[in-house]
């Protein structure tokens, strides 16, 4: 009996120390630099620069030898982006009777949307300090958000506070905060004919409630390519490199509109005959992380 418990233990200590050369466990966090990537609008200043955000996330991976692994990773990811666009657009006055307004534009816009992401990595280890990885991710957007200022030529300026997930629930006029008073283009002398809007504006504030009431301007999912190397300072801890590369169209076609121009017969309401123009276009995102992390 004694015999049958010693090789009991034996066996146990070697299948765990099996279990342990084979799985490896770790954490990784540290800072995004990232922006969207997509066409400009003919005849407008328009695009993206890199923004900042964060990451952090834990991983778990399987050892076929010394030199290559495969893993996963659960991760919270921010990735932020600065919008800017500068050039001819148009202001909808839903609040009388839709009257348009046309004039120079200038949007400066700050994005930050948060995913939920899933990679799936080869991970290969040519020297005892130097890892290359190579992958695919899965992101699942959680909090798409932005905030900026909108000048609208010499006319009123206005703050832009988007949420793009809770704005989705249509408010009238889509705008909050107090009254600004512009002049009416039909009659610039005549204060008690002035148009009014808010001072501060929602995600689908120039949108009519039926386009966007049951649509969001970012999509859920994204796809990408994920490539990486980590250096080892000691046997757990590294420092991180890794690049994503977005494959997947982020923005959705039916909200994601042209500030440059409108369909219609050009009148100064918008009516019946009016229409918002949307962009066809594909939007993906670009996310450099460097990060600290630790390997079990």
């Amino acid at each position: 009996m004694r015999n049958i418990i010693l090789v009991f233990i034996v066996f146990a200590l070697s299948f765990s120390n099996s279990i342990a050369q084979e799985f490896h466990f770790g954490i990784r966090g540290g800072t995004n630099f990232g922006k969207i990537q997509g066409p400009s609008e003919e005849g407008a200043d328009e695009g993206h620069s890199f923004g900042n955000g964060f990451h952090f996330g834990v991983e778990a991976l399987y050892s076929f030898n010394d030199y290559l692994s495969i893993g996963t990773e659960l991760s919270y990811n921010q990735i932020g982006s600065k919008y800017h666009y500068k050039g001819k657009s148009y202001h909808i006055f839903f609040a009388e009777d839709k009257v348009l307004y046309n004039d120079d534009v200038e949007y400066n816009l700050n994005i930050s949307n948060s995913y939920i992401n899933i990679p799936v990595n080869v991970y290969i280890r040519p020297l005892r300090k130097l890892e290359f990885k190579l992958g695919g991710y899965m992101g699942f957007l959680i909090n798409p958000t932005a905030s900026g200022k909108m000048r609208f030529g010499t006319k009123f300026n206005q703050v832009l506070n988007y949420n793009y997930y809770t704005d989705a629930k249509p408010d009238p006029y889509g705008y909050r905060g107090g009254l600004l008073y512009i002049k009416n283009p039909e009659a610039p002398d005549d204060p008690t004919k002035n148009l009014s809007t808010r001072k501060v504006a929602h995600a689908y504030y120039q949108f009519p409630s039926e386009d966007y009431k049951n649509e969001r301007f970012y999509n859920v999912l994204d796809l990408g390519l994920n490539a990486g190397i980590n250096y080892y300072i000691n046997s757990s801890l590294y420092l991180g490199l890794n690049l994503q590369y977005g494959m997947y169209d982020i923005t959705n076609d039916k909200l994601d509109r042209s500030l440059n121009s409108l369909g219609g017969n050009g009148d100064t309401t918008f009516d019946s005959a009016d229409y918002l123009i949307y962009r066809k276009d594909k939007d993906t995102n670009l996310n450099l992380q460097i990060s600290l992390g630790f390997r079990f």
